[in-house]
């Protein structure tokens, strides 16, 4: 499962009653959402929200990404993007991979009845490891230049992603708050990446910088003196076996932003040098550094306002 992991944050750092169901939503040439507000169902594949497409009349799934930088990106191992433009791109750990750029995507549909037709410049790579390893129809991602400018909402349990576009009157409003119960609003910062909120943690006398990550069950890497520590405490205990044979942990009085304490079960840990690709990428120098992903994001509903860098937590 950590090689899973490893690839998708790979790929999402590098590849770099308000919401509406419109069938009239129709925008040529570039992936970006231009409306008021929509909603998006989701299907959750293990730790992954997905969003159903057809791209070229052919069917499949993106995951909603916010790691992923880029409005758009495709696997071309699913469907046929032709008279491809070849390059290469490149992993932060120096790795290259093969990376092609077409004119060819007709048209792009989801669901919901959101179209977009004649896209130009839209990247792809070669996303069968992925295939294999997360679900055989996925399609790619789809990340945060799609949704710049808008409030993120995150409701797995209802499985639905809602978008709302952000203007002065809704910072007043705040109208996506609308019969919700707000249990916390943290504050986080934006280092090199405009997509990835880090947020500052207290687990402990442990100091830890948390991010915000859609694409990734969660993870924690502590130094080894602090690891003991936090077993010593009971703040840092097991939390079984997965079904890949590797060992999780739950983490105890997790306080976020100085605010809110929650604890947060079910993660994985990953060794310092596990980090360093998305460390060099995030311009993480903390020695200690974890990741909220779908272990801490399917306990609540999230509000992600990036304008105001603040995310919201929801009673679930």
């Amino acid at each position: 499962m950590k090689k899973m992991m490893i690839a998708v944050l790979l790929c999402s750092i590098q590849l770099g009653a308000l919401g509406q169901l419109s069938t009239e939503q129709v925008y040529e040439h570039i992936p970006i959402f231009h409306g008021d507000s929509i909603v998006f169902p989701i299907t959750m594949v293990n730790a992954y929200p997905f969003v159903s497409v057809e791209v070229n009349g052919i069917k499949g799934k993106l995951m909603f990404d916010n790691g992923t930088e880029a409005a758009l990106n495709l696997n071309d191992n699913l469907v046929n993007l032709k008279t491809k433009k070849k390059g290469k791109g490149n992993f932060g750990s120096g790795q290259s991979f093969d990376e092609n750029i077409s004119d060819t995507i007709a048209e792009l549909k989801f669901t919901n009845g959101l179209t977009y037709r004649n896209l130009l410049n839209i990247k792809s790579a070669k996303l069968d490891f992925l295939q294999r390893s997360i679900t055989p129809d996925l399609m790619g991602f789809i990340g945060y230049n799609f949704f710049k400018g808008y409030i993120l909402k995150l409701d797995y349990l209802r499985r639905k992603i809602t978008l709302y576009k952000n203007t002065e009157q809704r910072s007043s409003s705040k109208d996506f708050l609308n019969g919700e119960r707000v249990i916390a609003i943290i504050n986080f910062e934006l280092r090199s990446r405009p997509n990835i909120p880090l947020v500052h943690v207290k687990i402990g006398d442990t100091d830890v910088l948390g991010a915000f990550d859609t694409g990734q069950f969660g993870i924690i890497q502590f130094e080894e003196n602090v690891e003991k520590e936090l077993k010593a405490k009971g703040l840092l205990v097991s939390g079984g076996i997965d079904g890949y044979g590797e060992e999780l942990f739950n983490v105890n009085d997790v306080v976020i932003d100085g605010t809110f304490k929650t604890n947060v079960i079910g993660t994985p840990p990953m060794s310092r040098k596990g980090t360093d690709v998305f460390r060099k990428a995030l311009q993480v120098e903390e020695p200690s550094f974890m990741c909220f992903g779908y272990r801490f994001l399917d306990q609540y509903k999230t509000v992600w306002d990036y304008a105001e860098k603040k995310i919201y937590i929801l009673e679930k």
